[in-house]
């Protein structure tokens, strides 16, 4: 099982034929998008999901599947399968558990979104803008950069959850500057919480050992 970080929140995850892409937003789709045999949505906010260009990748390739929540359709007009909490269904040689948690409160005046999570196999877990208690995962795509949170919040996740390792996502927004502060505080925790911290940066792969 493969994962593959591309950019901000999202990740392309592939097991035997089978690759599903979570998250392609308006930072920047991967190219890719009409290859997958899916595409996983969290939530209807433009830095998760670049509506135009699954658009795209769905006329170029009909048979492309589209889950997410219901919102999808009714805010942003995107046909798709929609996915509710505690959800079972299996995408290839891919078997997907959705989590729902709330989204993280970015300022008080602002509506927040239905946010679903996905545990893929039983051994990564995308929780979308939310940091939900799933202890013990294999893998967890951790946020480590956002308007609605500072890195408190990631030392209390891996304290709480203890994942065997993870990867840092959602950091689109920043520079050069925050992501190397943001790498050394995230080497600690890591140190702190006994995980193992995958340092990928865009269309970098680690491979799961097989089990």
């Amino acid at each position: 099982m493969k994962i593959t970080r591309r950019f901000h929140s999202c990740v392309e995850i592939r097991e035997g034929n089978t690759t599903v892409i979570i998250d392609p937003g308006s930072f920047g789709a991967p190219e890719n998008l009409a290859d997958a045999d899916a595409i996983l949505i969290t939530h209807i906010h433009p830095d998760h999901v670049d509506v135009d260009a699954v658009r795209a990748a769905r006329a170029h390739n009909p048979a492309l599947q589209i889950y997410g929540p219901a919102a999808l359709g009714d805010n942003l007009e995107l046909e798709h399968t929609t996915v509710a909490h505690g959800e079972k269904f299996a995408i290839g040689d891919i078997d997907v558990e959705v989590h729902e948690s709330a989204h993280a409160t970015i300022i008080r005046s602002i509506e927040l979104p239905q946010n679903v999570g996905y545990v893929f196999n039983g051994r990564i877990f995308h929780p979308g803008d939310s940091f939900p208690d799933r202890p013990g995962m294999e893998l967890v795509c951790v946020p480590i950069s956002a308007p609605w949170m500072r890195m408190l919040n990631v030392d209390d996740y891996l304290a709480a959850n203890r994942p065997e390792s993870f990867i840092g996502v959602h950091d689109g927004i920043d520079n050069d500057n925050g992501r190397g502060v943001r790498t050394n505080l995230l080497r600690t925790l890591a140190k702190d919480h006994d995980t193992r911290y995958l340092e990928l940066a865009p269309d970098e792969s680690h491979e799961l050992a097989a089990r």
